[in-house]
């Protein structure tokens, strides 16, 4: 079973690898995205870490996690195809190969299949 949420960033600025960005999904697990880049910029290739936890807060180990999506208005997908590398520790995925080539309307969907379900969030933001 597939759930969505829709996470709207902050458009000035970018953000910082500070700042967290928690997506709940139906089952209430919860996906937090830290950028390696403070501020998000243009044409920079750079990596994410994804920390999954359940409900309980327990980190969820071993998932497959796929990251696709682009820019709706333009109709076209992500420059790059990023991947991610590895489960660097319990529940923390390390995203490589993230890059925005231009500015406007993005939306991403991350996707997370694990031994115990399916799910997805979607994350939309303005560069």
């Amino acid at each position: 079973m597939l759930a969505g949420l829709l996470l709207w960033l902050p458009m000035a600025n970018g953000w910082s690898q500070s700042a967290i960005f928690s997506l709940k999904t139906n089952l209430n697990s919860t996906l937090e995205i830290f950028s390696q880049l403070d501020p998000l910029k243009i044409n920079s290739i750079h990596s994410w870490e994804l920390l999954l936890n359940t409900a309980d807060g327990l980190p969820i180990r071993g998932a497959q996690v796929s990251v696709f999506g682009g820019m709706p208005d333009h109709d076209h997908g992500l420059p790059t195809a990023p991947v991610v590398t590895g489960e660097i520790a319990p529940g923390r995925y390390l995203l490589e190969g993230m890059r925005f080539h231009m500015p406007g309307r993005w939306l991403l969907t991350i996707a997370v299949v694990s031994d115990q379900n399916s799910q997805s969030a979607t994350l939309e933001f303005q560069l």
